[in-house]
């Protein structure tokens, strides 16, 4: 059976720049409402326009994946304005390469802070909202070094294992209490010609 895939109200944090920003596009390219939200509040509103120049509905939220209370704040303001979420993509990531003991604890700290708990707090928000309406669908970017590993990217690769194994636990969680609604996604991109690379 064909299903619907326009009208959706669709959550995309990272969505200033490179991943976020194309799928923020596509998203309105199919006529849903999309909801971006990153750190880069400009970036963020030429996004908005870009969006609404094809059409559809366009909110940008400033947000900092790694504040618990930002991310709440980004669903609220979402659930406020559109009535639901459909769609949460928790895309927002960063990268520390180098070796191991050359790359600062600070930075490790910082990485783990923005992917891992980032993740945690979006699809914290998301699952709550999903479980309230019956539906929904999560999904969390890993990388290809999230079912590998790689050298010179030892916390990056460990905080994309780690969203690979926590949508997993939350895919099991919802087949156990039978949501057959709500569906949980991950994506394992490989390189891609990002401002995640510097030039």
């Amino acid at each position: 059976m064909k299903r619907e895939v326009n009208g959706r109200v669709v959550v995309i944090t990272g969505a200033s720049s490179g991943i976020g920003r194309a799928t923020a596009l596509r998203f309105a390219k199919a006529g849903d409402t999309v909801v971006v939200a990153a750190r880069r509040k400009k970036l963020l509103n030429d996004v908005v326009n870009e969006c609404e120049s094809l059409g559809t509905n366009a909110l940008a939220v400033e947000t900092d994946v790694s504040d618990e209370s930002s991310v709440e704040r980004l669903a609220n303001t979402a659930i406020k304005k559109f009535g639901r979420i459909d769609v949460w993509i928790n895309d927002a990531g960063v990268g520390a390469m180098g070796k191991f003991e050359e790359v600062p604890v600070e930075e490790h700290r910082r990485l783990i802070e923005i992917n891992l708990h980032g993740t945690i707090h979006g699809s914290h928000a998301a699952m709550r909202q999903f479980r309230n309406q019956d539906s929904g669908t999560l999904i969390n970017l890993s990388s290809v070094v999230g079912k590998i590993t790689q050298p010179f990217m030892s916390s990056y690769s460990a905080s994309k294992h780690a969203v690979r194994a926590l949508s997993a636990c939350i895919r099991q969680e919802l087949w156990l209490d039978g949501k057959e609604s709500i569906h949980v996604c991950t994506v394992f991109p490989q390189s891609i010609d990002t401002p995640f690379f510097p030039k």
